[in-house]
């Protein structure tokens, strides 16, 4: 079965393409630097979408869902679910079933919890998923410093929302496994 995986906002849409557990292809899809406000990047982002799919013709899609509590308050909802909106309104022109996965979920499954309060800062979560992802996969995705738009975590991200759906590549050292519902 083919799948894909994406972790999406309205500035990068980080994807990988999967054929059952294997890794196709990964990369991210960026709008153009013209479009200055977010519906403006979402309307350049969803054609390079529907492009993609064509070109890989996934059977099944799975996204990371909007978190319902966050720093950005409303505005970073009303963004992130219109985003939502699109991907699921693209899933459905080309008749691709989609999962929506929580944030905490995957990143439990996959292992990304070092138990620390450092640990769990964004910045740190950045870090940690390059480093799983090009661990588990044997990649070269770059972590630059905190702020850097060249650091690959919208596709490390993409690429371990996936991986925690599988039992593989599931975290296992507590001797139980975390399964998505």
């Amino acid at each position: 079965m083919r799948y894909l995986s994406l972790d999406a906002s309205s500035t990068c849409i980080g994807y990988s393409f999967w054929e059952d557990s294997n890794l196709i292809c990964y990369g991210k899809l960026k709008p153009d630097k013209s479009c200055d406000g977010w519906r403006e990047r979402l309307v350049d982002l969803i054609p390079q979408l529907h492009k993609l799919m064509k070109e890989h013709l996934p059977e099944k899609t799975y996204v990371e869902d909007v978190p319902l509590m966050g720093k950005g308050g409303k505005a970073t909802l009303v963004t992130l679910g219109a985003v939502q909106g699109a991907i699921i309104g693209v899933c459905a022109a080309h008749k691709v079933e989609v999962e929506f996965i929580s944030v905490a979920t995957w990143r439990k499954n996959i292992g990304l919890h070092d138990g620390t309060k450092e640990g769990m800062k964004r910045d740190s979560l950045k870090r940690q998923s390059i480093e799983k992802a090009n661990e588990l996969f044997a990649l070269s995705l770059q972590y630059v410093s905190e702020s850097s738009k060249k650091n690959d975590d919208d596709i490390s991200d993409s690429i371990l929302i996936f991986a925690s759906t599988r039992d593989e590549y599931q975290k296992k050292s507590f001797g139980r496994k975390s399964k998505i519902k």
